[in-house]
Parts: C-alpha cells; sequence; structure tokens
C-alpha cells in the first residue's frame, strides 16, 4: 500500500457516484474564526452552502482563510444580521432545518433520515443552538459522545453529521 499521487486521486474521486444530497450549514453565533474555517472546508468538499448569522465572523478573514485553506472562496455563502431570517431563507430554498444540538426530542444522527436537501444548524462553541432557534427548526440530531465532556467540536460535529448525511442517501 502506498499514498496516491494527486492525479490518482482525482481519478478515484472521478469514480464515485455523484453527491446525493444538498447541503446548507447555518452557523448561528459560532465564534471562532478556526471553527468557521473549518466549516467553510467541509462545505467545500460536500458541495455545500454555508448561511452565517448573529455574532459568527464572515470571510474576508486571515485566520478563517488559513483554517480553510481559502475554501470560502470556492463556497456559496450568505451572511444574515438574525437567525431567524437565515433559516427562513434556508426553508423558502427547500431545505430541511435540522439542528446539531443536545435537545429535547434530538436523534441520534446514524437512526435519522436524512431528506436529500438539509440546512444543518450549528450554534455557538459552549451554549449551542439557543432555545428559540429549535424551535423553529424542523428536528435536531446529536451525536452520542461516551467521554466526561459532553459534546464535539462544533466543526468535527458538522462534519460527522453531513458526511453521514450524504453518505447513507437512499
Amino acid at each position: 500500500m502506498r499514498p496516491l499521487n494527486r492525479t490518482e486521486i482525482k481519478k478515484l474521486y472521478r469514480t464515485l457516484s455523484p453527491m446525493k444530497c444538498q447541503i446548507m450549514f447555518l452557523l448561528a453565533g459560532v465564534e471562532k474564526p478556526a471553527n468557521v474555517g473549518s466549516i467553510f472546508r467541509i462545505a467545500e468538499g460536500l458541495k455545500a452552502q454555508v448561511l452565517l448569522s448573529g455574532r459568527t465572523p464572515i470571510p474576508p478573514s486571515p485566520e478563517i482563510s488559513m483554517t480553510s485553506m481559502n475554501q470560502e472562496d470556492r463556497v456559496v455563502w450568505k451572511s444574515f444580521v438574525q437567525t431567524k431570517e437565515a433559516i427562513l431563507y434556508a426553508k423558502s430554498e427547500g431545505y430541511t432545518v435540522i439542528a446539531i444540538e443536545l435537545c429535547q426530542n434530538a436523534k441520534p444522527y446514524q437512526e435519522f433520515d436524512y431528506p436529500k436537501k438539509v440546512c444543518f444548524v450549528l450554534g455557538h462553541e459552549n451554549s449551542g443552538v439557543h432555545a428559540e432557534i429549535l424551535s423553529i427548526c424542523d428536528d435536531a440530531v446529536f451525536i452520542p459522545y461516551y467521554g466526561k465532556n459532553y459534546s464535539l467540536n462544533v466543526a468535527m460535529s458538522a462534519a460527522i453529521v453531513a458526511f453521514r448525511a450524504c453518505l447513507f442517501q437512499k
């Protein structure tokens, strides 16, 4: 076994079936530019859109660019003052809005039946998605976590759930 070179990687990806889903990430008060940059990088890999709201930093930002490896330039993104506006926008575009959050009635992410168009709402690194926003989401999922902490990093959570939603789409 050996690592693939860039040409071999491109050939490998051309053999894969096309994406069966459309993803949108709504960053509702994610404050750390490194997390925002990581989510832009994930979004580029999934051909996803990014919605930024509240106190979430917006490009251009050196720290976002460094973490995303400049992928924010390849991703369709919009900024909203209010998270509610962003949710209304996502719903108007036909997306089902699903919070990634530990909350009442949330379902384990690996058991959820994801729609083809999904907007994942990600909240602040410490306080999560606010109750007011959860109340207007269509559903919620969580990642079971068995350590002393109760959750993963916001960008890591975005990647795990979004790739699951796309890779296991019927």
